[in-house]
């Protein structure tokens, strides 16, 4: 084993672990997934938090080293599956031609869905359309001052916190459910601060700071959200029993994400088959994030209800659609091969 700089294979894996979370927080609602509950409590927020952040830094990394080929390489490595994945949902379920359904279909090709409409035709795709953005102000973001960053992140900070207490108190939507593009708004603070992280390494100890910071005040809001709801309701016994594996899981899915994107240089390098294992997997994490909603759809349709083999059909589906559809990720594989 040789050392690296920073060790890619070990986020690649805590993709594909993030978007497993997402996917059984919406299994979930379609069977008894038993054990992996407690997998479950790890967070569906939490993981898009995670996805977040891992994708701020490696955009600020990637943009670092080659801003010429930027745009085109994001192109090449977002569509393909996303065109993919919206194919996959019209044949699961067809509609008819009407201009307003054509009319959704380019909102959402051109990411103005959240922008435009309430939903997402891919349901997930809410989080890719704030990435997309992102990925688009990311030229002028590498161009600001370090101190400038933090004033976008603190903005985006306290809207998120204010929006937070108002889905409490005024029954606000969920971020799936939001629109006028308020989303880039509300969730941009993490996605930023990666890219910082990677932008400006010689601050990292600050950034750092920063982040936890952040991850604290969330956890905080939202044990404390969940606390008082139970006390409104005279459930406060119903902590222990029914919330804590919850708040345990949470805590534990973003000190997992800290960790491995803040202390990178102290995550052990494994043997090249198992990091080509964790970058596979890492790869699949993308369409099994965009795919998986629809996949269980159609399972439950053909009444197909067993946790285990949804899940297994999820990851293997989610593992064609990069084989046929993710050119990017291939022949980024096939050009670091040894």
């Amino acid at each position: 084993m040789t050392n690296k700089a920073f060790n890619w294979e070990i986020l690649s894996l805590t993709r594909f672990l993030l978007a497993f979370v997402v996917l059984l927080s919406h299994l979930k609602s379609f069977t008894n997934i038993g054990i992996l509950k407690y997998f479950g409590a790890f967070g569906a927020f939490e993981a898009i938090l995670g996805f977040l952040l891992i994708s701020g830094l490696s955009i600020g990394k990637s943009i670092s080293k080659n801003q010429e080929s930027y745009f085109k390489r994001r192109i090449q490595r977002i569509y393909p599956v996303y065109l993919a994945s919206i194919i996959f949902t019209y044949i699961v379920f067809p509609q008819y031609f009407t201009f307003t359904f054509l009319g959704t279909l380019l909102l959402n090709l051109v990411f103005l869905n959240q922008v435009l409409t309430s939903t997402s035709y891919v349901g997930p795709a809410w989080t890719l359309a704030v990435e997309v953005w992102l990925y688009a102000l990311a030229p002028y973001f590498l161009k600001l001052s370090l101190k400038k960053l933090y004033i976008l992140i603190l903005i985006s900070f306290i809207s998120y916190c204010i929006y937070t207490g108002g889905r409490t108190l005024f029954h606000w939507n969920y971020y799936a459910g939001t629109q006028y593009g308020i989303n880039l708004l509300l969730l941009a603070f993490i996605w930023i601060a990666g890219f910082a992280l990677a932008i400006y390494p010689e601050n990292k100890k600050h950034i750092s700071l920063t982040i936890l910071a952040m991850f604290i005040v969330h956890l905080v809001m939202t044990i404390s959200i969940q606390i008082l709801f139970r006390y409104k309701h005279h459930e406060l016994a119903l902590i222990v029993p029914v919330d804590l594996l919850g708040f345990i899981g949470k805590s534990i899915c973003l000190s997992w994400v800290y960790y491995v994107v803040l202390h990178n240089h102290k995550v052990p390098v494994l043997s090249s088959t198992t990091n080509a294992v964790f970058n596979t997997l890492g790869n699949i994490s993308y369409p099994l994030y965009l795919v998986h909603a629809t996949v269980l759809k159609l399972l439950i349709r053909w009444n197909i209800n067993n946790a285990a083999l949804m899940i297994v059909i999820s990851i293997i589906f989610s593992y064609l659609i990069y084989l046929i559809f993710d050119f990017y990720s291939k022949k980024r594989v096939q050009k670091y091969a040894v």
